[in-house]
């Protein structure tokens, strides 16, 4: 059987409230030869300090398509064995800054206006909720630096509905909905909730819904439905909770519900690896509906 490898599927959102944007492929155009997407992750007692790098970025498909791989190094110590004395132990020791297979990874991103889709492959090291903060600080960091606005660039996790019909088709009794909304951008169509965030000057906002003990919420209802608007564009987060019969709730998490496929192994060929999840973007973006820019 062929191994295989994980792609997520992401949207880069450029978030800021202004409305008059440059064209997205122009602006990845020119963060991509800038050699600016780079920073460093300060250290947490989990890990190390890191210096991350967005590199290798080329147009593809007719300039409407991109790929690149994005990764950083690590700092290790290796230790060769000592054949004279047979033993690792007084082996010769040599530190080694560089990155392995488990931290770089392939990625490619739909240029087109209305679509500003990611697909990126994962390893144990760099992981959906790894990669996805990662790009959007890289993409950040050089808009910054490069004086682009809006310079709050975000990869956001996106569900199709289906996925989302499906979980409820199974679960219909849903006690909790949790919403997370973002601006959509540019940001000239604002629902009620995104007016206040706009006049609060809030980035974001959340609201609940909890259904009366014992009864669940009304899956049916136009208004439910309403709150779920965002998933596939990657401007809201949903979270429920359903009452199961065994008395332990089914949870849904729309940042790990994200869409996904699966391509061929690459091995260390990361060329080949952007070729690979360049195609599976290109079927992907081929299924998700059409919609006005924004």
């Amino acid at each position: 059987m062929t191994k295989q490898r994980r792609v997520v599927f992401a949207r880069i959102n450029r978030r800021n409230s202004t409305l008059d944007m440059r064209p997205f492929a122009e602006d990845m155009r020119a963060l991509a030869d800038s050699r600016l997407m780079t920073f460093l992750a300060p250290a947490t007692p989990e890990r190390p300090a890191r210096t991350w790098y967005a590199a290798d970025m080329r147009l593809a498909m007719g300039d409407d398509f991109m790929t690149g791989v994005l990764g950083y190094s690590v700092m290790e110590q290796k230790r060769s064995f000592d054949n004279d004395s047979w033993s690792w132990i007084k082996g010769a020791t040599e530190d080694s800054d560089a990155a392995s297979q488990d931290t770089v990874v392939p990625f490619a991103v739909d240029l087109r206006e209305h679509n500003r889709w990611v697909a990126f492959t994962t390893t144990h090291r760099i992981r959906a909720e790894t990669f996805r903060p990662a790009l959007g600080k890289a993409l950040s960091t050089a808009a910054q630096n490069l004086g682009l606005l809006p310079a709050d660039w975000e990869c956001d996790p996106v569900v199709s509905q289906d996925t989302v019909q499906e979980w409820i088709n199974r679960h219909p009794y849903v006690k909790l909905l949790r919403r997370t909304v973002k601006f959509s951008n540019p940001g000239r169509d604002l629902d009620e909730v995104r007016a206040k965030m706009r006049s609060m000057q809030a980035r974001r906002a959340t609201e609940e819904f909890a259904a009366y003990p014992s009864q669940a919420l009304n899956v049916e209802a136009d208004a439910f439905w309403d709150k779920l608007q965002g998933l596939e564009t990657g401007d809201a987060r949903v979270f429920m909770k359903s009452r199961e019969a065994q008395g332990v709730d089914a949870k849904f998490d729309s940042d790990l519900k994200t869409d996904e496929t699966r391509i061929d192994d690459y091995g260390r060929d990361l060329e080949r690896g952007m070729d690979l999840v360049l195609r599976a973007l290109v079927v992907y973006a081929d299924t998700r509906p059409s919609r006005p820019a924004g």
